[in-house]
C-alpha cells in the first residue's frame, strides 16, 4: 500500500509556551521603554494596561539610581532603535534551550566582549534600516577594530548621539561588557526575581489560551492574534507568550534548518481589537453627551418614557431634531424604542448609561 505523506498544518508547526529568559528580557526592555511604550499605547488607540505596567514601575523602584541611568542608557533614549535587547534576542533565539533567566545569564556571560559589543551595534543598524557593513559579513567586520570603527563612523544615524555612543562601545568592549553584565545581574535579581512566578503564572496561561484558539482557527488567530499570515511559519516555530508586554508581534527566523524559528506573542494580541472598539464606543459617548439638548434629553427620559411629540413639545425642538438626536442615542443603546397605545416610546437604558460611565471612568483614570 502506497502512503500518502501530508504536509504539516501551520498550527501543528507552532508550539506555544511560556519562555523565562524571552521575559525576563522583555521585562528589562519594557522597564527601559517604559515611557515610550505608554505613547505606543496610545497611538494603538488602548488604554496601558494597569496591573502589567504596576509590575513595570515596581521592578523599576527597586533599582539603584545608577542601575536606573543604566537601564535609560541602554534601553531608553529611542522607541525606534532597538537597543540593548536586539542584542539579548538574538543571544536567546540562537541558544541551545534555556528554561531559566540564570541560565540565559550564564550564556550571556560567556560572550567574549568583541562579539557582544559588534553584535550591539549590528542590532542598532538593523533597526534603522541602515545598510553599514558594505560588503562585509558581519564577522569579517568585527574581524580587525579599526575596520569595525572606520564602518561605524562612516554610517550615520538620523540620532548622532547614538552613533557617537557605537563608537565608544567599539573603542572600550570590556568595558561595555562589565556595564551590560552588572545591569542584566542587577535587573535579575532586584528587578525580574519579585514578579518571576506571577509573570510565568499568566504567560502560561496565554500559551494556552492561544493555543486553544489557533488549533480551532488558525487563519482567525492569524489575523486577529499574529497580526501576520500563516505563510510566514514554514518550519518549527516556538512561540513565547509575554504577559509583560501585552501587545506584541514579533517573528525571528533561525538560518539553521536545524534550529527552530521564534515568534512572540504579547498575552494582550486577542483582545486588541475590542480594546479600540472600546475607546471609539467611549469617545463617542463623550461627544453625545457633550451636548446639552442631548443631556436634557436623557434627564427626561430617566425620569419617565416619552413619545417623540413630548420631547419635541418639551424641549421646544422640532420632530426632525428628536429624530436627529434619539439616533445618536439609540447608536449607543442608551435608549430603546417601545411601542404602546399607537404610540412610538423612547425609554432609557439605565443600566446601560452606568455601564457607560463606568467604561469611561476606568479608561480615563488608567
Amino acid at each position: 500500500m502506497n502512503s500518502i505523506s501530508q504536509q504539516p498544518t501551520v498550527s501543528s508547526l507552532m508550539h506555544f509556551h511560556y519562555n523565562e529568559p524571552l521575559e525576563f528580557i522583555s521585562a528589562l526592555a519594557m522597564a527601559g521603554k517604559k515611557d515610550h511604550m505608554m505613547e505606543f499605547a496610545r497611538e494603538l488607540r488602548i488604554a496601558p494596561d494597569e496591573h502589567v505596567f504596576g509590575l513595570v514601575d515596581g521592578s523599576i523602584s527597586r533599582l539603584s539610581a545608577h542601575m536606573k541611568r543604566e537601564l535609560a542608557c541602554f534601553f531608553g533614549q529611542s522607541m525606534y532603535y532597538e537597543r540593548l535587547d536586539g542584542l539579548l534576542f538574538r543571544i536567546c533565539y540562537e541558544a541551545k534551550e534555556l528554561r531559566t533567566a540564570q541560565e540565559w545569564l550564564d550564556v550571556y556571560r560567556e560572550q567574549s566582549p568583541a562579539a557582544l559589543t559588534g553584535w550591539f551595534i549590528d542590532a542598532v543598524y538593523a533597526s534603522a534600516g541602515v545598510q553599514w557593513r558594505g560588503e562585509f559579513e558581519l564577522s569579517q567586520a568585527m574581524e580587525e577594530w579599526d575596520r569595525l570603527e572606520r564602518l561605524v563612523a562612516a554610517s550615520p544615524l538620523a540620532d548622532r548621539d547614538i552613533q557617537l555612543e557605537l563608537l565608544e562601545y567599539v573603542r572600550f568592549p570590556e568595558e561595555f561588557k562589565l556595564r551590560t553584565m552588572h545591569l542584566l545581574e542587577a535587573f535579575h535579581q532586584y528587578g525580574f526575581e519579585p514578579m518571576r512566578e506571577e509573570l510565568r503564572s499568566h504567560g502560561e496561561a496565554g500559551a494556552a489560551r492561544y493555543e486553544r484558539l489557533f488549533a480551532a482557527d488558525p487563519e482567525a488567530a492569524f489575523r486577529a492574534i499574529a497580526r501576520a499570515d500563516p505563510s510566514l511559519v514554514t518550519k518549527r516555530t516556538k512561540v513565547h507568550i509575554s504577559y509583560i508586554s501585552q501587545i506584541r508581534a514579533d517573528m525571528h527566523r533561525i538560518a539553521d534548518p536545524a534550529l527552530p524559528d521564534w515568534m512572540v506573542l504579547g498575552a494582550g494580541n486577542d483582545q486588541l481589537d475590542q480594546q479600540r472598539e472600546e475607546k471609539e464606543t467611549v469617545e463617542k459617548f463623550l461627544k453625545v453627551i457633550a451636548d446639552k439638548r442631548r443631556l436634557d434629553m436623557i434627564e427626561m427620559l430617566k425620569e419617565r418614557r416619552h413619545y417623540a411629540g413630548e420631547l419635541a413639545q418639551l424641549m421646544g425642538l422640532t420632530p426632525a431634531a428628536i429624530h436627529y438626536h434619539t439616533n445618536l442615542l439609540l447608536d449607543l443603546d442608551l435608549i430603546r424604542i417601545t411601542k404602546a397605545d399607537s404610540r412610538i416610546y423612547y425609554e432609557l437604558d439605565l443600566a446601560r448609561l452606568e455601564a457607560m460611565m463606568e467604561q469611561t471612568r476606568r479608561m480615563l483614570l488608567r
